[in-house]
Parts: structure tokens; sequence; C-alpha cells
């Protein structure tokens, strides 16, 4: 049988090669046509890839810090054949792998849309519109793919969007407001919604699902007037606009640093700027490194922020008061965490005896960076508040891999899961729509913490295991055990029913967030077939970390107090 099946494969692969230009597949759309290509899914289909879009024009030169421009029509056909360069990013490499740390190129607003055979051509297909992470500052969507989506009738986009100071400047003006990349984002989006049935998608059928950065940007479309009446559902995975990573503190502040590291002038900003426009785009992104005083942390120096009002703002008030005032897009939303979500970052230094050491030693200088609170705590009780927290977490004990356990939690709590039941609570009090929750459990064969530690040891299901199990991605291999690709297809059902119908027809039935209830209710995902309603009166150790004042926490822990 597998025999049988791979032989088809090599003989559609090889009918692929011998086609000529005339049998690639077309799409005439308003702004011009495009060629694509076919590529093979999981189970041997074929389908049609459409690789390196362009949906803006090239961010360089005079549009380095700009608001993304509308590309226009073209004329004649472009191959959309090849993949474009990645956005120029400083990028995670991990600590053990040897590689460029600057990659990419600033000419990158590209996107790709994959779409699978349709029997009927006049009927449209959903669109799930994926948003890539990487902490606002590293990441493509051009390493994801729609090999196992496209098997179950779903055309799939990914796109590409500015990283770090080229994407997230801001000067805190209308010189440079920021948010260059979630514009990029929402540029896409309109795209996607104005082009994508000349590709066979619904228009009124577009999911966004996002992990990390991604997820918070999912979030983030729901606050923003640009985006508004693009999409009709969202999927947040690991991330949501009120972490306190996805909300960039002192960017006036960064700005002048990077200015200063460039030998720019920096009193008056219109000047900065100029110069900033002048230098070499690697030379900038390789400054982010001293944004991050130990190894990747805080990992998002450099990411969203609250601009001065105007028609062009993405947004122009903090994310807690948007929502908060029912200032939210009315459409269904996921959201949800992994068990050990700490892991990214902790599997860095997971296996390393340096560097456990040097967290031990230097804890209170490293924990504002690690905790990402150094710019939402006063830093005369930044060693008070760390030690607090490691003595919480820690028993007094130290910090090494035999202890690692209180440490993966430690780090994801604060990063990822006390702000995704703000969310989820805060969002579901406002929005008529309903607001789902889960809870992800199952280790898979591969972790992305097989990537950061270097090793393949168990320490957890970690950030981003549930998303590399459903979209292509060369981190994780989803297919190796029975159990992950029984896994694989329950997350299938769960991604593809929803951007179908908006709803869930799980059983046990899943209930969805209910604010007005003390403890918080979730579906367990524990393994193939193994879904559970629980609840928790503590979920992330909230009532600890509400105690702590931090900066962008207090109007959360006020509202989420007084809905109780």
């Amino acid at each position: 049988m597998m025999m049988r099946f791979v032989g088809s494969i090599f003989i559609i692969a090889t009918l692929y090669l011998v086609r000529s230009d005339n049998d690639l597949p077309r799409v005439k759309t308003p702004l011009g046509n495009i060629q694509g290509y076919y590529k093979i899914s999981e189970y041997g289909k074929l389908y049609e890839a459409y690789e390196g879009i362009p949906y803006a024009l090239p961010p360089v030169g005079k549009l380095r810090f700009e608001s993304p421009q509308s590309i226009p029509a073209w004329p004649g056909e472009i191959k959309a054949t090849k993949l474009s360069h990645q956005c120029l990013q400083y990028n995670h490499k991990p600590y053990h792998l040897a590689g460029e740390y600057v990659i990419g190129a600033e000419d990158c607003l590209y996107l790709n849309i994959y779409i699978p055979e349709r029997e009927d051509e006049t009927f449209l297909l959903p669109v799930i519109f994926w948003i890539h992470g990487g902490a606002f500052i590293h990441g493509s969507g051009n390493i994801f793919g729609g090999k196992f989506l496209i098997d179950k009738n779903i055309i799939l986009v990914t796109i590409n969007y500015r990283l770090g100071p080229l994407g997230f400047l801001s000067t805190d003006d209308d010189i440079v407001s920021g948010n260059m990349g979630l514009k990029d984002q929402s540029m896409a989006l309109r795209w996607i919604h104005d082009n994508i049935e000349f590709f066979g998608g619904d228009s009124k059928k577009i999911t966004l699902i996002g992990l990390s950065a991604g997820a918070a940007s999912v979030h983030y479309h729901y606050l923003s007037p640009l985006s508004v009446g693009l999409f009709q559902n969202g999927m947040s995975i690991s991330g949501t606009a009120l972490d306190c990573w996805a909300q960039t503190e002192n960017s006036s502040e960064k700005a002048k640093k990077l200015g200063t590291l460039m030998g720019c002038p920096t009193e008056r900003t219109n000047e900065m700027v100029e110069c900033l426009r002048q230098r070499p785009g690697r030379v900038i992104v390789q400054a982010v490194k001293d944004f991050m005083p130990w190894l990747y942390n805080p990992f998002s120096p450099f990411g969203p922020v609250i601009e001065k009002a105007s028609d062009n703002a993405f947004i122009s008030r903090s994310p807690v008061l948007i929502v908060q005032s029912g200032d939210v897009m009315d459409v269904p939303w996921i959201t949800g965490v992994t068990s050990e979500e700490g892991l990214y970052p902790v599997a860095e230094f997971a296996v390393n005896r340096q560097l456990w050491k040097e967290l031990n030693e230097n804890w209170e200088l490293l924990a504002p960076h690690l905790l990402d609170f150094n710019y939402t705590l006063s830093q005369v009780m930044h060693a008070e508040i760390a030690i607090k927290i490691r003595n919480h977490y820690m028993q007094h004990n130290s910090f090494n891999q035999q202890n690692i356990k209180p440490v993966i939690k430690m780090v994801g709590d604060r990063l990822f899961v006390i702000d995704a039941e703000k969310a989820a609570r805060m969002q579901a009090k406002v929005n008529k729509s309903p607001v789902w929750f889960y809870y992800f459990t199952y280790r898979s064969a591969e972790s992305l913490s097989d990537l950061y530690s270097g090793t393949t040891q168990n320490f957890g299901v970690s950030h981003a295991d549930d998303a590399y199990l459903v979209i292509e991605n060369p981190m994780i291999n989803p297919t190796i055990t029975k159990s992950d690709r029984a896994m694989q297809s329950d997350l299938l059902h769960l991604w593809t029913s929803y951007a179908n119908k908006g709803v869930q027809d799980f059983s046990p039935e899943w209930k969805k967030v209910d604010p007005s209830e003390t403890n918080f209710n979730y579906l367990h995902i524990s393994g193939p077939g193994k879904f559970k309603m629980e609840e928790s009166i503590n979920f992330g150790e909230k009532q600890f970390w509400n105690s702590i004042n931090f900066i962008e926490n207090v109007q959360k822990s006020n509202y989420i107090k007084n809905e109780l």
C-alpha cells in the first residue's frame, strides 16, 4: 500500500516537472495576472501555489519607517513561483547552531497563497490567514506551508511583515508613529479580502490564526479600526495584545538609543530619522542585540505602541482601554496556551551550566529582562520584586536544570498565561460573539524546545508545540508517530471547522468563557480524542502576579477585580 502511495506521488511529481508554462495555474485579478505552480499535499493531492505576490510597495529609501503604500496594477503577468526574501531581521538563532544573525532584505512585503483543487469552481473556499510569530523581531510567513491544511479544502495565506526597528520603531510623534509591521499585516489582509475570490476563496470566510507575536497580532486586529470588516473569526495561539511583551514601553527612548548607536543626531526627531534612513538596513537590524542584555531577552524590545490619534493610526489607546470600552470587533475568538509556555525562552539555557550559573548569581539584574518588567516597574523596586518572584516559584531553591520545572512555569505564567485569561475574560465581557479558551498538554515526538535546547530531552509541552502540529513548518514533523498523526487530525478539525462555521462542534461541548464566573473554564486538550472541560480559580498563579503593580497590569487587574 505504502509503495503504491509513494509511486503515485512520484508520478504526479514527474508530471509536474514536465509541464509547460501554458499548463501552470493562472489567476486574473484587477491588479494584473498572476502565474503560480503546483505542489503536492501530504496525501498526494495536487494544489496550486502562488508565492511571492507583492501586496505593497517595497518599504525602502524614503519609504523606510513609513506606513505601507498600496501597490499599483502591473502590466502583463507576474510569476509567483518563488518565495520572496524574508523581512530583514535579527534572527533568533539557537546559540548552539552556526549561522547568520542578520538575514533577509527590506524589500519583503509579499504574500503566499495555497489553494486546493476544486471540483466545483463556483464554490468558494474558506480562508486561513496565517500570521507568523517571532516576538515582532524575527520570523517569516515563507517558512510555513499548506501541506496539511490543503487536504481539508482550506485556502492558506501566509505573509511577511516588517520586523524589529524597521517595523516597529516609534519616535512617539508624527515623524515615525510606529506599528508599521501591524499596518503591513492589515494591508495584506485587505489585499486578500479584496482579491481572494479570484483565487476561489470566500472573502466572507476569512479566519486569522497566529502564533506568539502572530497571536498577539491577531488580537490587535480585533482592536484596530484599520482591520474592521476584513475577517470573520480569529485564533490567538499563545499570545494576546495584553501580554507584557506585546506592548512596547519607552519607545522614544529606544529610538534615541538606536540613533546614538547609528551615529545620528538625536535632539531633533526629523533629523535623526532622516539620518537613520541613510544607514544600511543590516546595520540597523544588527543593533537589536544592544537591546537584549541577556541572551535574546527581553525577546521583544521593538513591538506595538500606542500612536497619536490620526486616520492612519493602528491603535491610539492602550489595548486594555480599547477592550474595556467595547471597541472590539464582535466576531468569535479562540485563544489558549500550552502547559510549558516558558520553554520559550527557557529551553535556550536548559542544559547550559554556565547560563544557569549566570542566572543564579545575577538574578536581580537579569529578572527584569527575562520577565520583561524593566520598564514597567520602578527601577528601585527591581531587586525586591525579582526576589519575591524567585521565592514564590523556587521556594529558596537554586536555579539549575534539576529545578527547571518551576522556572518554566514562572516564565510561562508571566509572559503568556496570566494575560491570556485576562484577555479572554475581558473580551467575553464586552462582545456578544463567543470567546473560547483551551489548555494544551500533549507532548509530541518533536518539540520546539528540542531546537532551542539542542537536546531531545522532554521538558514538557513547549510554546508553539500545538500550532506546529497543524501547519507545515521546518521545526516539527507532526507525522512521526501514530499518536502525533491522530493529534494532528484532531487539531486540523478544530482549525478547519472553525474556519468553515465560526463555531465549535466538539464533544464534550466546548463552553465559552463566562466572565461572570469566579472559576475560569477552559477546554483541556491532553491527547488524541482527549478533550475535557476543566476550571481553575488561580490559572497561571494570577493571584500572585496581580499583587505586583506592574504598570502595564494595573488597569487589567483592576478591571478583572471589579468584574468578579
